[in-house]
């Protein structure tokens, strides 16, 4: 009799994982199948949601990492502790992600594809700035200092050229991109168990005031940054407008394909001058719900998931970060050694952990876009949203 499991994900390169491992069982005689659904990212929450409440959750499913905390407040998935601590590259797991899929100690989840940030510059603009092309700024006060150098305006004094450009307009991209800023100056959002807002404290204020300081101060980023999306960005650095952004690691193949001719780096994000380098770990965790009935089928195909085979052959080649830094070092990669920082940038890489991460979105953007357009002062933002957030967990 055929077993079949499903499988949930957001990502398209997991329905050729499935496909992959469909085609080891068809080769090895074996009845075993998965089928796949893909999610769109908007619909995940809900569609999972409504699924437990039904009883018939997928067997498996890809969620997004920092989603995790709160499918497991309502024991949505099964413990997979021993499983995961008996693999052999449980050590080349990253830290950061697991601990957004634990719970009391146990694990409830496997890193599966990982998403990090870092900061992208123009090394053609350096030159003609006079910098060296090969030495991006380390900190933020030379990021400042090398920002005022690229900066350019014309006769009329209307800036051509940016030193860096900021994503204002997005509640994820202010997580992704500045909650490094804030965890390099000594500040959180949350503390380690999401009970309590940090992001009020001296030193996270003092990473928003000098966010706004490159805009209103040193005027090395765009006046109306907090209106800018993450398109007025890229397209920004890609037309050599934007001398430096942060990004991410899958913009390596995306500069490439949307302009050829460019010639840049990556690198960590800047460190506050006594602070330490920090990345926001994106991605998905893997996880075998409670309703599942075919655990050790489930757990098979994670495994899978999880190989070589899939984590370079699929994800590498397609210009993605294995999540498993023993892969590292690929036939792919050494095509670009760009990609070889971000085994670095992991080790420095985590996520808020918070069971209710998406309801903090609205007021952690609404109080950085009213600083950053001078409406109030960093101090009165992050103090207003800390009152938001509270009321938040509160409930």
């Amino acid at each position: 009799m055929a077993q079949t499991i499903v499988v949930w994900d957001r990502e398209v390169q997991t329905e050729e994982t499935v496909a992959l491992f469909n085609e080891k069982m068809k080769a090895e005689g074996s009845s075993k199948r998965a089928e796949f659904q893909l999610v769109p990212y908007e619909q995940q929450t809900q569609l999972f949601l409504a699924a437990l409440a039904a009883g018939n959750a997928p067997d498996v499913i890809s969620l997004d990492i920092i989603l995790h905390p709160y499918f497991n407040s309502l024991g949505a998935f099964l413990d997979i502790t021993d499983r995961v601590n008996a693999l052999d590259y449980r050590s080349a797991l990253p830290e950061g992600m697991l601990h957004l899929g634990e719970s009391q100690d146990r694990y409830y989840g496997i890193p599966y594809t990982v998403d990090l940030s870092g900061l992208v510059w123009n090394k053609e603009l350096f030159r003609e700035a006079g910098l060296d092309p090969e030495r991006p700024p380390q900190t933020w006060d030379e990021l400042i200092e090398y920002s005022q150098k690229l900066t350019k305006t014309n006769d009329a004094g209307e800036v051509e050229q940016y030193g860096f450009a900021i994503v204002g307009s997005s509640a994820g991209w202010q997580m992704f991109g500045f909650m490094p800023v804030v965890w390099s100056f000594g500040g959180d959002l949350l503390n380690a168990d999401g009970t309590e807002v940090l992001i009020d404290s001296p030193e996270s204020i003092e990473a928003l005031q000098m966010w706004v300081d490159l805009i209103h101060q040193y005027k090395v980023a765009p006046l109306n940054s907090a209106t800018w999306t993450y398109s007025d960005v890229y397209n920004g650095f890609v037309t050599e407008r934007v001398a430096m952004m942060l990004s991410g690691n899958y913009n390596i193949i995306t500069f490439k394909e949307d302009a050829p001719h460019l010639d840049f780096g990556i690198t960590f994000i800047p460190r506050a001058r006594d602070g330490g380098h920090a990345s926001f770990s994106g991605g998905n965790l893997m996880a075998i719900s409670r309703d599942t009935k075919q655990a050790d089928l489930a757990w098979e195909f994670v495994e899978f998931a999880m190989s070589e085979d899939i984590q370079v052959e699929v994800w590498a080649q397609s210009g993605a970060l294995p999540v498993r830094t023993d892969l590292f070092d690929n036939k792919y990669f050494a095509q670009d050694s760009r990609f070889a920082v971000f085994a670095d940038i992991l080790e420095v890489a985590r996520a808020p952990y918070s069971t209710k991460y998406n309801e903090l979105y609205a007021p952690m953007l609404t109080a950085m876009q009213r600083a950053m357009m001078g409406e109030i002062s960093p101090e009165q933002a992050y103090q207003d949203a800390a009152k938001e957030m509270e009321r938040v967990l509160q409930y």
